[in-house]
């Protein structure tokens, strides 16, 4: 009887450390075939708190720096926008040039349509859209920046006014990084598409109906749209270095704390191929004491 209750005892120890022997193995196993500690956190009690803030903070990261991507989508939309206006302004001096040389009226009549071509090309890149969201109209991107279609137009005179901008005067913002955010873009009241709007109204208004004042106040107002223009473009490109070297920032600390992940969640393999020998041994004897702890008998015991 105390035989029978000893060798019971004695099995169930064994199995014990054979079920252990068993899972430790079965890890083991799958570290050696996937390069991972674990197949799930509770594999990786002792570090599964930083694992799990360090996901989180990869995650978080990722989502900056897709911000950062649209934001730099639109600022190149804007830029390609403003560097099409530049080749307006170039197109609209040599016709203005044309018409103030020339004394006949019936010439610079002919010349009219040239200009609105080119004022219909500036408001189609005033309106331009990004994502569907018009990229000149600041923060409010559902509203056109202008509406409708140029018109011939005699010089307002200076200030020139804005009255005619429906977007919103705060160009938008992005974030870019905890606590951190970057106002962008910019909006449809700038003083050079003011100047360009009505240069070009001018010019066209001063071709059609021979009013040389009205020729060269656009002049003068195309001329003042190149330079402020020129500011804006740099600006912009400005914005886009600044979010490129933002991003280039996350890349490194991506790269910092995908290094450390993997220091948590990867395995030594070399480590864990002579881990998986030590524990099928151990397996192995565990298996081999059960089978003959199970063969013996009275006779055993009485030898």
């Amino acid at each position: 009887m105390v035989t029978r209750i000893a060798t019971y005892f004695q099995n169930q120890t064994n199995l014990r450390n054979l079920q252990t022997a068993n899972e430790g193995l079965a890890l083991t196993s799958y570290q050696v075939t996937s390069g991972n500690t674990g197949r799930r956190l509770a594999d990786t009690a002792e570090s599964s708190n930083q694992i799990v803030s360090l996901r989180d903070v990869l995650a978080r990261t990722d989502v900056y720096q897709s911000n950062i991507t649209t934001a730099t989508n639109r600022l190149n939309s804007a830029e390609n926008a403003l560097a099409g206006m530049v080749d307006l302004l170039s197109e609209a001096a040599s016709v203005a040039t044309l018409g103030r040389n020339e004394n006949s009226a019936s010439t610079r009549q002919s010349l009219a349509p040239k200009v609105q071509a080119i004022a219909d090309t500036f408001y189609n890149l005033f309106k331009t859209k990004f994502e569907g969201s018009y990229i000149f109209s600041g923060q409010d991107g559902d509203d056109e920046p202008v509406s409708g279609a140029p018109t011939a137009t005699a010089f307002p005179g200076l200030p020139l006014a804005s009255t005619w901008y429906n977007g919103d005067a705060t160009p938008p913002t992005v974030s870019t990084g905890p606590g951190s955010s970057l106002q962008y873009g910019v909006a449809g009241n700038e003083q050079a598409f003011m100047e360009l709007k009505a240069g070009l109204e001018a010019l066209w208004y001063g071709m059609q109906n021979n009013s040389l004042s009205d020729i060269d106040s656009a002049v003068a107002a195309l001329d003042s749209a190149r330079q402020n223009l020129a500011v804006v473009q740099g600006r912009i490109g400005g914005q886009i270095n600044t979010l490129e070297q933002i991003n280039t920032r996350h890349d490194a600390q991506k790269q910092f704390l995908g290094e450390q992940l993997d220091g948590l969640e990867k395995v030594d393999v070399a480590e864990a191929l002579t881990r998986f020998s030590q524990q099928q041994a151990t397996m192995e004897a565990s298996m081999l004491i059960i089978t003959r702890v199970n063969q013996l008998s009275l006779l055993d015991y009485l030898r």
